[in-house]
């Protein structure tokens, strides 16, 4: 697959909002008949801007867009068959790090799930959202942003790649075309290319072998397995205090990654499982 159409704003309030207006603009066309197969030719379109006012990222956060040289942009997916969060998340963070690699000098990691560092900075968030017939891949990359472009919460913990005007161009292109080969594997998990990207994953995680906190919000105690276990007594919000974010915090030891992108913790009573992206963030222990 390839960019069938790209649509550029120097300013929008979230180039994931655009995309679902271009969704239901179209079905709002379509016969009842046709709305059953969902948005199939808008799969392909991609939405840049150049600055977002209402960006947002996981559990509902908001992603600060504040412009520079910074790529923001979302692309129009058709569903993975096996529509794991997780893996097409997974799967669009090696497109980011392999466009960034092919383009310029920088090697960045992956932190679980969606984050993508440099030198322990956030540079680039990813948010995947499903609607009826199509998935819509968000993916901010800070470029030529120094500390006073962030927001004082922000400035300790976000980073930004510096490229030459050409180099931003290249990069740009290349992610299109990084985000279309792997969205492609995703939507064939049992390929052997699905395989390959979920160990170019793995290669590039900084969380691997390490321990980590797991982080939820405490009003809702409980994490989601896929087998539906209940939540080990090690993650109680019992013994752990809340932190003043509302976070509790938990401690864990990252023992790896499935194939479908889930991370596989040990707790401290010895217990392993198995956690998708859900609602749970992952901190590095410094």
């Amino acid at each position: 697959m390839r960019a069938d159409s790209i649509y550029h704003y120097d300013e929008i309030d979230s180039t994931n909002d655009e995309a679902k207006r271009l969704i239901c603009a179209r079905r709002a066309q379509q016969s009842d008949a046709d709305k059953t197969g969902g948005p199939s030719e808008l799969c392909g379109v991609v939405i840049t801007a150049s600055k977002q006012t209402n960006g947002r990222g996981r559990l509902g956060r908001s992603f600060s867009s504040p412009g520079g040289d910074s790529i923001y942009a979302s692309f129009i997916l058709k569903p993975p068959e096996d529509p794991a969060e997780q893996r097409v998340t997974a799967f669009a963070a090696v497109a980011v790090c392999l466009a960034i690699e092919k383009t310029t000098s920088y090697r960045p990691g992956i932190k679980w799930i969606n984050d993508i560092l440099m030198e322990g900075k956030k540079i680039c968030g990813i948010l995947a959202e499903s609607v009826p017939g199509a998935v819509i891949l968000g993916i901010g990359i800070n470029i030529n942003l120094g500390e006073g472009d962030f927001p004082d919460e922000l400035k300790e913990s976000a980073g930004s790649l510096i490229l030459s005007k050409e180099e931003r161009a290249r990069l740009l292109e290349s992610l299109q075309a990084e985000v279309f080969r792997c969205m492609d594997a995703a939507g064939r998990p049992g390929a052997a290319e699905a395989a390959a990207l979920m160990d170019e994953y793995r290669a590039r995680s900084v969380v691997l072998k390490k321990p980590v906190l797991l982080l939820k919000k405490t009003e809702t105690a409980s994490l989601s397995y896929r087998d539906s276990r209940t939540v080990p007594t090690s993650y109680s919000p019992g013994p752990y205090p809340r932190g003043a974010d509302d976070y509790t915090r938990v401690p864990a030891f990252c023992e790896g990654l499935a194939d479908d992108g889930a991370l596989i913790v040990r707790f401290d009573d010895g217990t392993v499982e198995e956690l998708r992206s859900g609602e749970v963030t992952v901190q590095l222990v410094s």
